[in-house]
């Protein structure tokens, strides 16, 4: 593989992973995401993830913490990406009136809201 070609890869990676970052989730959304394939569980790690990979490495991860829910892109490669009890504590001070996700958004510029 050229420079290029990895540059070209970490890019379209991390366009990816953008057009669903960390989020609120409905009940229902994670709900519907557990029921769908079997999960898949990481020791020493919350939530579950979805089994069938969104590219390469990239899994939905959903958490359920102190009454709500929470989903994103994880690239599994890059383990700092993952949804963490600080990860989520972080998020919630940063938008304590983050909008509830229903579904995956429809585009990478509702998943920024």
């Amino acid at each position: 593989m050229t420079t290029t070609d990895a540059a070209l890869l970490a890019a379209s990676r991390e366009a990816v992973l953008a057009c669903f970052p960390l989020s609120r989730v409905s009940e229902a959304f994670f709900d519907d995401m557990l029921g769908v394939l079997p999960p898949a569980h990481i020791a020493g790690v919350p939530g579950f993830f979805f089994t069938e990979a969104v590219s390469e490495d990239i899994h939905a991860q959903f958490v359920h913490a102190g009454g709500r829910f929470y989903g994103g892109y994880v690239g599994l490669k890059d383990r700092t990406g993952l949804i963490t009890h600080a990860r989520i504590a972080a998020f919630d001070a940063a938008h304590p009136d983050a909008v509830e996700l229903a579904w995956y958004p429809d585009a990478c510029e509702e998943a920024a809201r």
